[in-house]
Parts: C-alpha cells; sequence; structure tokens
C-alpha cells in the first residue's frame, strides 16, 4: 500500500472494563487503541422507514495497515462519527492492509 493513499485518521476503539460498581459488576467504556492513517472508501447507504421514523445507514470500508488485532466487537471513530465493524477484518495481500468494512447508523 502507497502512504500516500492512507490520508484520513482513524482512531480504533476498543470496550474495556474500567471498574467495578457496588454491586461487582463490571463498568465498561470505549477506550481509543490506536489512531492510525487510512484510505476511506465509501460504499452504499441506505434508508428504511420503522415505527413511524426514518433511519439511514452509511457503509464504509477503510483500509489501513495490516493489524492482527481487530475484531467485530471494536469500532471505528471517524470525523466525529463511531462506526460499528460489522465483518471480520479482511487481511490483503502478505499482512500487508487491513480490510474494514463498518456501519454508522443514524438514529432519530
Amino acid at each position: 500500500m502507497r502512504a500516500g493513499k492512507l490520508d484520513r485518521r482513524v482512531t480504533i476503539r476498543r470496550l474495556t472494563e474500567t471498574g467495578r460498581n457496588a454491586f461487582n459488576e463490571p463498568i465498561v467504556e470505549w477506550a481509543d487503541v490506536a489512531t492510525v492513517w487510512a484510505q476511506q472508501r465509501p460504499n452504499r447507504g441506505s434508508e428504511r422507514f420503522a415505527a413511524a421514523q426514518v433511519n439511514g445507514t452509511a457503509v464504509m470500508t477503510f483500509h489501513i495497515r495490516y493489524r492482527s488485532d481487530l475484531s467485530t466487537t471494536d469500532r471505528i471513530l471517524y470525523e466525529g462519527r463511531e462506526y460499528e465493524i460489522v465483518a471480520p477484518p479482511r487481511e490483503i495481500g502478505r499482512r500487508v492492509v487491513t480490510e474494514i468494512d463498518c456501519i454508522a447508523r443514524k438514529d432519530d
């Protein structure tokens, strides 16, 4: 992957346990794991009508330098919007690029 194509900054976020409450239940929050350079590739979007409201989704594919620690439980923060990873990240080439399919939902 050419470095010139990696022109966007994304933050990888992971759900982490930050402590315990009075009932000894875990307190979990989204914590930043890494901020990396990425190539953003917008895909299709959609709208649907549910419960008398219009809900839209934005589908995005990101290419980043290879990382083996990503999973579908992580999220991507890009331009102030959180994207859920909807498919297992794929390796492209021989550990050169990781392709991540994400979706951002807008529920009003």
